[in-house]
């Protein structure tokens, strides 16, 4: 892991530490199986846009259940 990545994850456990769980589900409000941008800010208001980036492994401009689950995994998206 760089050292970016990990600055990444450190402040988004920091920012994320207070903020509830979000099934991927209940984020995906159109559920088309991914979440944009606005779904994501929408299911984690106090994600950053490098946490976003973070968590869009592929860079493909949405959130994957499986991109998510690494985030949580990873602990850069809270798992409950």
């Amino acid at each position: 892991m760089n050292l970016r990545f990990l600055t990444v994850i450190t402040a988004g456990a920091i920012a994320l530490s207070g903020a509830a769980f979000a099934a991927f589900t209940d984020v995906d409000a159109d559920g088309d199986g991914v979440l944009s941008a606005d779904e994501f800010v929408s299911g984690f208001p106090d994600a950053t846009e490098e946490i976003f980036t973070a968590t869009d492994l592929n860079a493909d401009g949405a959130i994957s259940e499986e991109e998510h689950a690494a985030a949580v995994d990873a602990g850069i998206l809270p798992a409950e």
